[in-house]
């Protein structure tokens, strides 16, 4: 395997698991309890996939440039976006199935209260269909639990060619010009969502989980530090194994402790439209880290006549980051449905419960079940990908 990807990969299932963490706390926790906040800055898992997709995708655009070079095949562009969508489609429209006859079972036939209400309207189920919710208010994160990050990794998967062809360009001025594209977004971005917001007479605000937040500039940056690390390493390029592996580490601490006392601590409503990217270079500097180490530990192998250890926690994270798309479709059935049903049937006659213990008792096991339940659905995607190659 790529030891590049297989990193990455460790950093999707950190991400994962953040993502688990944040939303397992649907209906248990009752009150503001002091550790709440932490738990919600599992939502930041997502930055960690934007930016591992930035990275990825350039191995994809890469190897369609090679294959339209050895014979003649459809547009890349349009090769590409098919791809992504053929990719990511039938696993989203499959559990989309699934909460549509969820909320009418538990809605329409056992007035249950379920853990997702889905809007059930034509436009936002086309729109969600076709993954252009990222641009309606009303249906970014209405149809789907959690469905605004597909929205909004799609339209950062259209601006993919465009952001690759200028990193390129710059690498070709001068390496260190690179950086510019992901500074320059992050102003384009704070002016934009700015505007957007005065247009809108405020109707359309910037905080947390709203719509200017899920809007796809706001993690254009994020998503650009990834291909921006991709040239810094490509053709031997060897950036990582370069750099001190001390200070990565001190900049990934410092960048992260200093965006989870920013999320706990906003300073303003603007805090939200650079917090993304700030979690992005976070990422960036784990990830500069674990090449690093993967490098030094590729040399060891190479000395070595007998397998190195194999680390179990790193080892179960590569797994949960290759099963990560599976793992995100399969979640909700028991972050939102799951602890919902718990949460009534312990409360149902005036009962109570502590909380924080219930949610510490449901946690290891919610990560295992959705965990293997990510792992067959990844088996069924890849066989319905192989089959949708073959036709």
């Amino acid at each position: 395997m790529n030891q590049k990807l297989k990193s990455m990969d460790i950093i999707k299932g950190l991400g994962i698991i953040m993502i688990i963490i944040v939303h397992n706390r649907h209906f248990i926790m009752q009150d503001m309890s002091g550790l709440r906040p932490l738990m919600n800055y599992g939502q930041m898992g997502c930055q960690l996939f934007f930016f591992v997709s930035g990275f990825a995708l350039c191995y994809s655009w890469e190897h369609l440039s090679e294959s339209n070079r050895r014979r003649r095949r459809a547009p890349k562009l349009l090769r590409f976006v098919l791809r992504r969508y053929l990719r990511l489609a039938p696993g989203f429209l499959l559990f989309m199935i699934i909460h549509f006859g969820l909320n009418i079972l538990l809605i329409n036939v056992l007035s249950f209260p379920p853990g997702f209400i889905m809007n059930r309207e034509l436009p936002g189920i086309l729109t969600n269909v076709f993954f252009l919710h990222g641009l309606f208010p009303d249906y970014i994160n209405s149809v789907f639990p959690g469905g605004w990050y597909i929205g909004t990794a799609f339209l950062l998967y259209l601006a993919f060619p465009f952001l690759y062809g200028i990193v390129r360009r710059l690498r070709r001025i001068h390496p260190l010009c690179m950086p510019i594209l992901p500074i320059a977004l992050l102003i384009l971005n704070v002016f934009l969502l700015g505007r957007i917001s005065d247009m809108s007479d405020n109707e359309l605000y910037l905080d947390n989980n709203t719509f200017l937040y899920f809007f796809f500039t706001n993690h254009l940056p994020c998503f650009c530090l990834g291909i921006l690390l991709f040239f810094q390493e490509k053709k031997n390029a060897r950036f990582c194994a370069r750099f001190p592996l001390a200070v990565s580490a001190l900049l990934f601490a410092v960048t992260t402790g200093f965006c989870v006392y920013w999320f706990m601590n906003p300073t303003s409503d603007r805090t939200y439209a650079l917090l993304p990217s700030l979690v992005g270079l976070s990422a960036y500097w784990l990830a500069v880290a674990l090449l690093h180490i993967e490098v030094r530990l590729k040399t060891l192998r190479g000395k070595k006549q007998h397998s190195p250890h194999v680390n179990p926690l790193t080892e179960f994270l590569a797994q949960c980051g290759r099963n990560s798309y599976g793992m995100y479709l399969a979640h909700p059935l028991i972050c939102w449905y799951g602890t919902k049903a718990l949460n009534y049937f312990l409360t149902e006659n005036n009962g109570t419960y502590n909380d924080l213990l219930l949610y510490g008792l449901l946690l290891v096991p919610s990560v295992f079940i959705v965990f293997v339940m990510g792992l067959y659905v990844e088996k069924l995607l890849t066989w319905i990908d192989h089959r949708l190659r073959r036709s």
